[in-house]
């Protein structure tokens, strides 16, 4: 009776081998988890920058359209909704919905018209942080940068 209850005590695993799987799974969670959580910011400076590129495609319609680009006062909202002075010539919506002048984190795109290096127009997405400046995925994006 004595070798029975010693073969059924090795029959499952001990405390200690479970606290080491368990151990060994949750340090492997971390690091996956740690690269998986990038993912989501690369995803959404690739889509700011696809954004910017199709909301420069809409302002080149708008100049098409009205023989100018949207002031700086009108801001990129010219794109959705006819300006104030339109003299019939708007050809728009060149966007559909509000949140097609948002960048992927939620922050209204800025627009400058003329851009700081002398183009036309400028369109920024501040990043994640959407605050000027920034590292990483709180860097601006510009589309003269592109």
């Amino acid at each position: 009776m004595n070798q029975r209850n010693r073969k059924q005590n090795k029959a499952g695993f001990t405390l200690i081998e479970l606290l080491v799987v368990i151990v060994i799974i949750g340090v492997i969670g971390t690091i996956a988890g740690g690269y998986f959580m990038k993912e989501p910011d690369k995803a959404r400076v690739k889509a700011a920058a696809a954004s910017m590129t199709s909301l420069s495609t809409q302002l080149e319609r708008f100049r098409l359209d009205m023989g100018r680009y949207p002031s700086e006062d009108e801001g990129l909202i010219a794109l959705l909704q006819a300006p104030e002075n339109d003299d019939g010539s708007w050809g728009g919506k060149y966007v559909t919905k509000n949140k097609d002048l948002r960048d992927p984190w939620g922050n209204e795109f800025v627009y400058k018209s003329p851009a700081s290096n002398g183009d036309d127009y400028e369109i920024i997405s501040l990043g994640a942080d959407g605050a000027e400046g920034g590292e990483d995925f709180n860097t601006d994006l510009s589309s003269v940068d592109e």
